[in-house]
């Protein structure tokens, strides 16, 4: 028990020592958070208008990473990270195609 608490606060440590790390989303969860309008201050609209812009190629991978990165929510250098653009592109394909079937 000790070492799992022990563990746990050295995780907390490392988390609260580095603000990049706390702050890091996964691809899917900006995809949501672009569509529920949390990055509508860097210009991405939210709910229906986001899934218009989605469908119609205004908003894509690098859109979503771009205003994340301007808000803190992920490092810089995650634009040159090919897999996390790609399960970002993933998540919005997924949610075209979904908006589409409706």
């Amino acid at each position: 028990m000790k070492k799992l608490l022990f563990g746990s606060f050295i995780s907390l440590l490392v988390v609260a020592t580095n603000p990049a790390m706390a702050t890091e989303i996964t691809p899917s969860d900006l995809v949501f958070q672009g569509y529920q309008g949390r990055l509508s201050s860097e210009g991405i609209p939210s709910y229906a208008t986001f899934i218009q812009a989605v469908y119609l190629g205004k908003i894509n991978a690098e859109t979503l990473v771009e205003g994340a990165i301007a808000q803190g929510k992920l490092a810089p250098e995650t634009t040159q990270n090919e897999g996390y653009l790609r399960q970002v592109q993933s998540s919005l394909f997924l949610l075209r195609v979904g908006g589409a079937s409706r």
